[in-house]
């Protein structure tokens, strides 16, 4: 049986965003520059899984990926996300940071500590052959500011990458920034600042960014934070947003949810109309959900135990609706579509008290039982026990309603289901979830 081919066209295009999935009819340029001949590349299977380190999704079969030792590869998938076959697109190595994006023409960009580059294929030859340095230089490098993390394409079409703390003048105190490349823009524009280093993130096609925050001296959790860009106008692509945001710790990842294992990179997905947010643990073979909400002006949400991968998964990328492709030393692994555990699917907060969701209906004995919670307000300076004082069981058998006293806000809630197996017997993949409060939303 002939082996599909992957077909990958050269012709020039704007600049695509990885999170905004690209058909075959949309790629096709009207006025090529020189030809419109589609060079096809035969995409052969392999002896062995290709190490990935970065995925960016051409559509919903074919991806660009960085392997560990800095090479970029295509592969392409059936519509199930079953691998079908891959290759080397460049044989250079580059000393690049795990992230990968797409520019102009089809071109491949990538970040190393001290330069964002830029790949073509000139001759289409389906091979990575010229190399140019996109950016090399910004406020502070001199002083040993450098690249923390990406490079990350936005909805408007402007490459994002975060540059670590350091003061904009003597005396002020350091600030890592967020800032954005854009052929329009003369230099670089800063679109938000933090008071700690930004390790990775990521971007949603309505403009809000994801960050990892780095604090070394906090060793209980990590930080997420949310913050929404201010939108681009092309006519002012050099205008400075006022007032800047800030990206501020949003919610707290506890340490002990992923086995004191950092999450490293994530990426926005949808689930049942929701779109959620998946964080790779590749130390503790975790995948940690976050449901983010805005009930005010600050952004909190449920962190949830979604899954446990049989192999490490160091990066993550949503590949159309739904589907996300993991990947990691021992290749590319589908995340979605597969057997789901009997697990929590849900944490919210009510007006008399919290509502849990399972995928399963839960064993009614047990889980009317309030011997079989335990919650706690967790803060600096101490955590303060919750009391249930009834519980409902809702007629599916999937939604727990724990009536409790008001939650504290400033907190993050904890809540352990210490024996609510299924109906059939199932335990849980994991028994705690979270949820960080900063405002109670007004019914």
């Amino acid at each position: 049986m002939p082996l599909l081919c992957a077909v990958i066209m050269m012709a020039g295009n704007p600049l695509i965003s990885p999170v905004l999935s690209q058909s075959e009819e949309a790629a096709v340029d009207a006025n090529p520059a020189v030809s419109s001949a589609r060079p096809f590349v035969q995409l052969n299977p392999q002896d062995k899984a290709p190490t990935v380190r970065a995925i960016v999704p051409l559509d919903g079969a074919n991806v660009f990926f960085l392997n560990h030792r800095g090479q970029i590869g295509i592969a392409k998938f059936s519509p199930g996300l079953s691998q079908i076959g891959w290759q080397f697109y460049s044989e250079v190595k580059l000393s690049a940071l795990p992230s990968i994006t797409l520019g102009p023409n089809y071109s491949v960009i990538t970040a190393s500590v001290n330069e964002v580059t830029q790949a073509f294929d000139t001759n289409q030859d389906v091979s990575l052959d010229f190399f140019q340095a996109l950016v090399q230089d910004w406020p502070g490098r001199d002083g040993g500011v450098v690249i923390t993390a990406g490079p990350i394409a936005d909805p408007y079409g402007r490459i994002l990458f975060a540059l670590s703390p350091a003061a904009a003048k003597p005396g002020a105190p350091p600030r890592a920034r967020v800032v954005a490349w854009h052929p329009k823009a003369k230099g670089l524009v800063t679109v938000t600042e933090s008071e700690l280093r930004v390790d990775a993130f990521a971007v949603n096609r309505s403009g809000l960014l994801a960050a990892r925050l780095h604090l070394p001296d906090y060793p209980d959790g990590y930080f997420l934070s949310l913050t929404g860009l201010p939108p681009f106008d092309l006519e002012q692509a050099d205008a400075v947003p006022n007032p800047m945001p800030t990206t501020l710790p949003s919610l707290v990842i506890p340490a002990e949810l992923t086995k004191k294992s950092p999450p490293t990179q994530m990426c926005f997905f949808e689930e049942n109309k929701r779109e959620k947010i998946l964080l790779a643990c590749p130390g503790s073979k975790q995948l940690i959900e976050i449901v983010p909400d805005r009930p005010g002006q600050l952004w909190q949400g449920a962190i949830l135990l979604r899954a446990l991968t049989p192999s490490p998964v160091e990066t993550l990328v949503e590949m159309s609706t739904g589907m996300v492709l993991g990947g990691g030393d021992e290749g590319f692994l589908p995340l979605t579509g597969s057997a789901d555990p009997y697990r929590i699917t849900r944490l919210d907060l009510a007006g008399d008290g919290i509502v849990l969701g399972f995928n399963r209906p839960v064993d009614r004995l047990q889980a009317s039982q309030q011997g079989s919670y335990q919650i706690k307000a967790l803060a600096a300076t101490g955590s303060t026990a919750i009391i249930i004082s009834d519980i409902v069981i809702e007629p599916d058998g999937r939604t727990v309603v724990l009536n409790t006293a008001r939650i504290p806000e400033g907190r993050v809630l904890q809540v352990v289901c210490k024996s609510v197996p299924s109906e059939t017997g199932e335990t849980l993949l994991g028994t705690e979830s979270f949820y960080t409060v900063h405002q109670r939303r007004v019914n």
